[in-house]
């Protein structure tokens, strides 16, 4: 499924988006701005929210395409705060962070290596550091696709043992995705890395 998306088309259509409501509120959370990564930072859009409030970030993504266009949007002044990689979530080496920003990327993880990425989330999010973002719910269209990462509620709760759960909102409707309509039932959830 995640080769039948049409990432540049996706790109288009979103390019025009304000960055995530639940970035900013994550943001405003800290003290003080850190260390952050972008995990399939898309066309950079969230990014560049980050960098404009002084965080220095490493965004990551699989299609070349979507680096490209973050990079683009980043002006010269910020760019010094940015890291880029073209790697997928699978494979990339992820730096020590107070923020992992997985904003509705996990989803398209191979569900054979999810448990390993969430792994490496884990040590990568310094104590007191926060992971944001979301997760698929096992009622979505694309649940069934066997190359999606899909949770029930239960199953996507159980993933944040070990952390404290700030947020956990559970979403459900029917919708728009890049590849027509979908039933999109998702989680957003915010947690903060407790000291090992």
């Amino acid at each position: 499924m995640t080769d039948e998306i049409p990432w540049t088309d996706y790109y288009r259509e979103n390019e025009g988006r304000e960055p995530r409501a639940l970035l900013l509120e994550v943001l405003g959370s800290f003290e003080r701005a850190g260390e952050a990564v972008d995990l399939g930072c898309g066309a950079g859009i969230d990014t560049l929210a980050m960098l404009e409030r002084g965080w220095q970030v490493f965004a990551t993504d699989a299609e070349e395409a979507a680096i490209q266009r973050t990079r683009g949007r980043v002006p010269p002044e910020l760019q010094p705060r940015l890291q880029t990689r073209v790697t997928p979530m699978e494979d990339v080496e992820l730096p020590a962070v107070d923020l992992l920003w997985a904003s509705f990327s996990l989803f398209f993880c191979d569900p054979a290596r999810f448990a390993d990425v969430w792994a490496r989330i884990g040590r990568v999010v310094v104590p007191g550091g926060r992971f944001a973002g979301q997760l698929l719910g096992d009622r979505d269209t694309w649940a069934p696709d066997e190359d999606i990462s899909a949770f029930s509620e239960a199953g996507a709760r159980a993933l944040f043992e070990g952390w404290t759960l700030e947020r956990f909102e559970e979403e459900e409707n029917d919708g728009d995705a890049c590849d027509g309509p979908k039933h999109w039932h998702v989680f957003h959830a915010v947690a903060t890395a407790r000291s090992s």
